[in-house]
């Protein structure tokens, strides 16, 4: 059945002439009469009696009626729908990121795009990075945010932000007013490190041992907020993703130490699956994710205005 037939039928219907329905649809005359001519054949009824004047409608006709126009506000509301989906009027976005990701990348992020799609609906999930992968293909979030290549067939991961682990002191250490040390200079020093096991924190220990420097970590904790709070305490010195301490290092709670041997890169990919449609609301997110300087924090950038 053609929905233009049965828009052909409703007009007739609404003019009660087939003259005046050809005007309003922009057709003839004789394309009116035969569309309602195939939509009766394919009924196996007759929808209007062409004996009367202006054509009544049958009892088949007035029960089509009300279906037919049902029909059509369901196309209506369909096509409105999509529309608003492409206008960003409504939608929802589902995102998965690490803990470092979390709680010092995103919230800035997130941010912006509400203010930019306030009709959007934001679900943000903070999980480990080794879930992430596998909950974007099996379709629970629409991007992912990890410090390493899934390399999987059904994925495509891209690099957003070049990190760097930096050696963090409080205050007051010995080595605060150092520019920059070796890596020797620290096998006396006591350390607080996250009780992840990532690879990152494997590229560390490997590379102190082949340095032949101790690495004495004699405190492991959940979280980096909380480790920043106990180093800035004296609790022991810290290497940590840089994005995650330079709130902290601006505001004098911490000190970064360059340490010459420390070459670590943390990369931070975005994941999404690969050929498939992807949502206009996760679009848009992938595309301020792209505009966006992470170089940049929300506080320098404050300071920058006039």
């Amino acid at each position: 059945m053609d929905l233009g037939q049965l828009e052909t039928f409703l007009v007739v219907a609404r003019e009660k002439s087939f003259s005046r329905a050809a005007e309003r649809l922009f057709r003839t005359q004789p394309a009116v009469s035969l569309a309602l001519k195939k939509l009766e054949e394919e009924l196996g009824e007759t929808l209007l009696d062409r004996t009367t004047k202006g054509g009544t409608l049958t009892d088949a006709g007035t029960t089509l009626l009300p279906l037919a126009q049902r029909m059509l506000d369901l196309r209506k509301q369909i096509i409105d729908t999509f529309g608003s989906l492409k206008g960003l009027q409504q939608g929802r976005l589902n995102i998965g990121a690490n803990e470092s990701v979390s709680e010092f990348l995103l919230p800035r992020v997130l941010l912006a795009y509400q203010k930019a799609h306030p009709a959007i609906r934001i679900q943000a999930y903070r999980q480990s990075s080794e879930r992430i992968p596998t909950e974007v293909i099996e379709r629970r979030l629409d991007v992912g945010f990890v410090s390493y290549d899934p390399m999987h067939p059904e994925l495509v991961s891209e690099v957003i932000l070049r990190d760097h682990m930096v050696l963090v002191v409080p205050a007051g250490h010995r080595l605060a007013k150092r520019r920059e040390i070796g890596i020797q200079a620290l096998g006396r020093e006591t350390f607080v490190a996250h009780n992840a096991l990532t690879p990152t924190r494997n590229a560390i220990i490997d590379l102190f041992s082949r340095c032949e420097t101790p690495l004495r970590i004699t405190m492991e904790l959940g979280s980096l907020s909380t480790i920043q709070e106990f180093v800035a305490l004296g609790a022991g010195l810290a290497i940590l993703p840089r994005m995650t301490v330079v709130e902290a290092i601006r505001q004098g709670r911490l000190v970064e130490v360059a340490v010459r041997e420390l070459q670590v890169e943390k990369l931070i990919r975005i994941v999404t699956r690969r050929e498939e449609a992807m949502s206009h609301a996760a679009k848009a997110f992938l595309q301020q994710i792209r505009a966006t300087d992470f170089t940049r924090t929300p506080s320098a950038a404050r300071r920058k205005q006039p």
